[in-house]
Parts: C-alpha cells; structure tokens; sequence
C-alpha cells in the first residue's frame, strides 16, 4: 500500500516502529561499546602481588621432578605437548581461546615473575590471566613451584603452535557479567603454599591437582561440570581409583570427559603413593567437611 493511502494510525505505527527499531540499534551499539570498553578496561588492570618471595630457590636438580609436576598440574594438557602453545577455540564472536608458548615467555620471565604467574595469577607486566587456574596452583608449595621452573628453564625456545589469546564478542560480556573472571581477583592469597610439600600428600594434593577442575573446595564446579569427589571416590576400591587415574577409565568401562582428558595427558604422572594418599583423603567421611 503506498505512503499517501495509509491512514493516519497506521503512518504513526509505522512511524513508531521506525524509531523503535532506530532506537534498539543504538541501544545494541552502545551496550557492545560498554562491553567493549569495560572488558578491556578490566583485561589491561594491572594487579600488586601480593604474596611473600618464593622462599626456594629453582635448581638444576630439580628439573626432571619439575617436569613430572608440570604434567600433573595441567602445565602440558593446556599449553600443547611440548609447551609450544594449544588452541582451543577460535571463533569471531567467542575470541581466541588458546594457551601461549611457555618456551618463548620463559626466558624473558626472572624465577619470581614465573612463580607470580603461576600461584597468584599475575604477569609480568602486572595484567591479569584468565583460565590458568591460579585459584588452585596458588597452594602449591614453595619446593614444587621452583622445581617447575627449574624444568622450564632447560627449554629451548620454539616457534609457537598456536596465536596468543584474543577476546570476542562473548568472551568479553562474561568478562562484563563476572562469569569469567580475571584470575588476581579470586585469588585466595591466605592460602599460599607451605615452603616445602607438607608430609599429608592427600590433602596437599586434592586442594591443588584436583581443585583446578572441581573447585577450591572439592565439592563439584558447575562450570567444568566436575562433580563433589567427596561424594564419587568413596565408591572406588583404591586398584579402581588408580585406574581411573591412569587411564581415564571409570567404573564400569565408562569414559568421563574431562576427567579422562586430564587422567591421559597428566595425571597418569601420580606416583603410587600420591595416589593412595589422595585416594584415602577423599574416601574419609571427616574430610568432606573440612576440605
């Protein structure tokens, strides 16, 4: 129906749904400009550390224990084979979810900048990371830390696998809405690691290995999908446990996910009486409720 033969209700309808949908497009442009300006405001903070100096210090001894550890706390699982960075996810409105070269930052990093980034979540140049699980790593001990290092010391620096991380659309409204948050900001640094490995290797163990997936306090993480291990182990014999920790097998023959990713690629690096100490941990009644 052309223009001039519409009544002149329906002109204004027409008239107010063009401005309605004029109206919308520049509410959807300032609200992605909002989330443009706060994410990146918050991705670029730079945060103190707060934590006392690494109080051992990383030797060339250390270094093949260092790398058994690296494959245990997931150093390997996320960051590729051989340290040389791992893409996850690479899409325009998620962003670039991909973890960096460890052997090309490394040497550009001093021992206590490593250990910074590692426990407390924070970069050199005082920036935030996201992903790292930091909240976990932050109760490693001194000793396991340096020893770390001292394994990524003895890598040669290599061409990366893999671009360095970026932020789309989605990933920077989580960031917004506090649903991905910036590692330094939940950081508990009350809990900082003992100098060296405390002699209780099943509590040690839980609050650091295995909170990175089931949450600071074991008791399930709805955004891993990891469930309260307090409530799962006990149903495995210790034989069942070491096999699920070695090859990702659960009772019954079934797979699990993530849990299977992680038993592949490092936890099958436990030794013998890790596990049975962790295994013993999470089966006593008393832990659950003092994790």
């Amino acid at each position: 129906m052309p223009a001039s033969t519409l009544s002149p209700r329906l002109r204004l309808v027409r008239k107010i749904a063009l401005i309605g949908g004029g109206g919308i497009a520049a509410i959807a442009v300032v609200a992605v400009a909002v989330i443009y300006g706060v994410s990146s405001w918050q991705i670029s903070a730079r945060h103190a550390v707060v934590g006392p100096a690494l109080r051992v210090t990383p030797a060339a001894s250390m270094a093949a224990e260092g790398g058994r550890l690296a494959h245990v706390n997931a150093c390997y699982g996320c960051h590729g084979d051989d340290l040389t960075g791992h893409l996850f996810v690479d899409r325009f409105y998620i962003g670039r979810l991909s973890a960096p070269n460890l052997t090309r930052i490394m040497p550009n990093y001093g021992d206590q900048q490593i250990a910074d980034v590692i426990r407390e979540g924070v970069r050199a140049d005082g920036t935030g990371v996201v992903f790292m699980p930091s909240h976990a790593l932050v109760r490693l001990a001194d000793a396991d830390v340096a020893a770390m290092i001292a394994h990524f010391r003895t890598l040669e620096p290599r061409s990366d696998a893999a671009q360095d991380p970026s932020f789309g659309p989605l990933l920077r409204a989580l960031v917004v809405a506090g649903a991905l948050t910036i590692e330094p900001a939940v950081v508990d640094r009350s809990q900082l690691g003992p100098s060296q490995r405390p002699v209780a290797l099943g509590p040690y163990l839980a609050r650091t290995t295995c909170a990175m997936c089931h949450g600071n306090d074991l008791h399930d993480e709805t955004r891993t999908e990891s469930p309260n291990l307090f409530k799962v182990v006990p149903a495995y014999s210790l034989a069942e446990f070491k096999t699920l920790l070695s090859t990702g097998i659960a009772i019954g023959g079934r797979k699990l996910g993530l849990m299977t990713e992680m038993s592949q690629g490092g936890l099958k690096y436990l030794r013998d009486d890790e596990v049975a100490e962790l295994h013993a941990y999470l089966s006593a009644p008393e832990a659950a409720a003092h994790p």
